[in-house]
C-alpha cells in the first residue's frame, strides 16, 4: 500500500474534522471522531494538530475565508447590480452544497463562544470591504433598480439560499405529512432558478 504524503494526509484530516466540526461543533466533537472519520489513528492526528482547538481554528478559519469570499463579486463594477446578485447566487449555493451546515454551525459556535466567533468573522472579512446594502442603496439612487427595503431583502436573499440546506430533512417530512406525493426537488439549478427569480421580481 503506498504510503501517504503529509499533505494528502492532512488534507484527509481537514476533510474528516470539517465533516466532525459541522455535526457536532467544537465542544461535542472527539479527536477520536475525527481519527476514525479520517481512517487513521490517533498518534497520527495529535502528529499533525496537537489538540481539538487548533484544528477547529484551522477548519473554522477556512469556512469563514470561503464562505466572505463569496460576497466578492458584490465589488465588480463592471457587471449590473442584478447580475453580480445572480453570480452571488450561484457562488453561495454551491458553497452551501459543500458545506450545508455551515449557517447553523456559525449560529451554535457564537452561542458558545460568542466573543471567539465575532473576533474570526471580523478577521475573515477584513479588508474585503463587502458592501452589499450600500451596493443596493447606489442602485436605487441611479435608478437600476427599483427602491427597496435593502436589510429586508438581504435577509430575505440570504434565507432563500440557506433554508433549504439547513431544513431539508424537516421540510421533506413536512411535505410528506401533508398526505400527497410531491416531488421535493432541492438541486442546485432548481434553487438558483427559485432565487434569481425572486431577484428579478423585488429589484424590477
Amino acid at each position: 500500500m503506498k504510503q501517504l504524503t503529509d499533505t494528502s494526509t492532512e488534507e484527509k484530516i481537514m476533510e474528516a474534522a470539517k465533516e466532525v466540526f459541522m455535526k457536532y461543533g467544537l465542544y461535542g466533537a472527539r479527536m477520536q471522531d475525527i481519527a476514525n472519520t479520517a481512517g487513521i489513528n490517533k498518534a497520527l492526528l495529535h502528529y499533525y494538530f496537537r489538540n481539538k482547538e487548533k484544528l477547529f481554528d484551522k477548519v473554522f478559519d477556512n469556512a469563514l475565508e470561503r464562505f466572505f469570499r463569496q460576497m466578492d463579486v458584490f465589488g465588480n463594477e463592471s457587471l449590473p447590480i442584478k447580475e453580480r446578485l445572480f453570480a452571488y447566487v450561484d457562488n453561495i449555493i454551491d458553497f452551501y452544497s459543500e458545506y450545508p451546515q455551515m449557517t447553523m454551525f456559525i449560529i451554535k459556535e457564537m452561542g458558545n463562544d460568542p466573543e471567539m466567533c465575532a473576533k474570526k468573522i471580523i478577521a475573515a472579512k477584513k479588508d474585503k470591504h463587502i458592501r452589499l446594502i450600500h451596493v443596493l442603496e447606489e442602485g436605487i439612487k441611479k435608478g437600476e433598480i427599483k427602491k427597496i427595503d435593502t436589510p429586508m431583502f438581504m435577509i430575505n436573499l440570504q434565507s432563500l439560499c440557506s433554508f433549504p440546506f439547513l431544513a431539508s430533512p424537516m421540510l421533506k417530512n413536512s411535505i410528506k405529512a401533508q398526505g400527497k406525493s410531491y416531488d421535493i426537488d432541492f438541486t442546485n439549478e432548481k434553487l438558483k432558478k427559485v432565487v434569481k427569480t425572486f431577484i428579478e421580481n423585488t429589484l424590477g
